[in-house]
């Protein structure tokens, strides 16, 4: 059985309504805007830490050298073995075979 209202009445019903559903549309909106401001900021964040790591990589590049025992980080501005006096070769390779060091000729 369906109820029918005075024409008031429905206009006061359909007023009702539309203030809930505006209120429903303001909830969406601004629970979107929060979704989006919280994306944009991970994003910069996510930008600013590769952005750091980068600069670290450029102060501290991957790998060495080794001339005798003696072993230089790469990045260390050394180019020659403080002992020998030999180029250093720099290389990621873990299993690279040290190079000797004679030492400093007289």
């Amino acid at each position: 059985m369906s109820q029918t209202f005075l024409f008031f009445e429905q206009q006061a019903r359909d007023t009702e309504q539309a203030a809930i559903d505006a209120k429903h549309a303001a909830k969406e909106a601004a629970a979107k805007a929060r979704a989006e401001a919280k994306r944009k900021e991970e994003s910069e964040k996510l930008s600013r830490r590769l952005a750091r790591e980068a600069a670290y990589r450029r102060k501290h590049p991957p790998g060495f050298a080794q001339c005798g025992i003696n072993w230089y980080p790469a990045g260390s501005g050394w180019t020659h073995c403080h002992k020998c006096g030999q180029a250093l070769i720099y290389t990621t390779d873990r299993d690279a075979k040290p190079r000797e060091c004679p030492g400093r000729r007289p």
